[in-house]
């Protein structure tokens, strides 16, 4: 909880390990890229949307398009050949999985994806590209570089957090839509509500028990309860995001609230590293389908009939069934 652990500093340390890392880890993501990051999210769509309307009407939204579609850009951002794409979904979803998996498994899992990054890392060290990798490499902050294994941890944490977060706020976002159909005929109909909709989506539609492990560092009272120096703390930021003391009304799903102000990303030095890659995602995936599919409906008659995933960190559907 604070530092670095064996000397590798990480995004989960804490004073300057923490802001060294993270100015290093920041230098690929610029504008320049991000740009080129959302027309290349935009073709890897609209490819799996061509795919999806090959197969015909009804699909599934989860298996057909929002899975493959963050796993692909991840893989991208890191230059990963396709013949090994498939593997790095099987080792995140093993990873975040807590139910119906032994502790080995898991284990086994985070060696094969931290084995395969050493091999990444030290192939870009040798020959350098145009990716994500390669950018952290060669990152200098007055002198101060990343190490591989420093990289290697870096790697692991943007796979693991913008895999299956993606996922199930595309799919999740749906479901969410679905049941607003007023809602969605609105941003159907003005797509300047594209960016306000992610936003609530992101606000109101929990992702699952995430939190940091915190410890106090002086005395302090919140809610009536007494937390001394040195306590452990884990705050929920769902909790945060239904706050009526911040957002009016926070129970209802309303995509014309304004934009912002949730913290579904974190806050202050740690909010997510990867929230601007996050937000582009969901506005061509969310944007692309509407638009290419105007007829976009449930193929279920319940859509609180369809079933979750209870046995991951992360909290998604297992299927989102839909017609055009």
């Amino acid at each position: 909880i604070g530092g670095a652990r064996g000397g590798v500093r990480t995004l989960q340390s804490d004073g300057a390990a923490h802001g060294a890392v993270r100015r290093l880890a920041a230098r690929p993501f610029t504008p320049r890229r991000v740009a080129r990051l959302r027309e290349r999210i935009q073709g890897i769509t609209d490819g799996l949307l061509d795919t999806m309307e090959r197969s015909g009407s009804p699909a599934d939204l989860v298996s057909s398009f929002a899975y493959p579609l963050p796993i692909t850009v991840i893989c991208e951002l890191f230059a990963v050949p396709e013949g090994d794409r498939a593997r790095f979904g099987v080792w995140s979803d093993r990873i975040v999985t807590l139910l119906g998996i032994s502790e080995q498994e898991v284990a086994d899992a985070r060696d094969a994806l931290q084995g395969y990054l050493h091999e990444l890392v030290t192939a870009r060290r040798a020959e350098p590209g145009d990716d994500v990798v390669s950018g952290w490499l060669t990152a200098d902050e007055n002198g101060d570089r990343l190490t591989d294994d420093e990289v290697v941890r870096l790697s692991q944490t943007v796979i693991i957090g913008g895999y299956e977060t993606t996922v199930n706020s595309i799919s999740a976002g749906m479901w969410r839509l679905f049941q607003h159909p007023e809602q969605l005929a609105a941003v159907r109909a003005d797509p300047g509500l594209l960016r306000g909709t992610v936003e609530e989506i992101l606000r109101y539609q929990p992702q699952g028990l995430f939190f940091l492990i915190m410890v106090a560092r002086g005395d302090l009272e919140l809610g009536g309860v007494t937390i001394r120096e040195g306590d452990g703390v884990m705050p929920l930021p769902n909790a945060a995001n239904r706050d009526a003391a911040r957002f009016a009304d926070p129970a209802r799903f309303d995509i014309h609230r304004p934009p912002g102000g949730h913290v579904a990303f974190g806050h202050g030095a740690h909010a997510c590293l990867g929230s601007a890659l996050a937000r582009i995602e969901l506005e061509v995936a969310l944007g692309t389908l509407l638009g290419r599919f105007p007829g976009l409906r449930p193929a279920v008659a319940d859509l609180d009939e369809l079933a979750w995933r209870g046995d991951r960190l992360v909290c998604g559907l297992r299927e989102l069934p839909v017609r055009w």
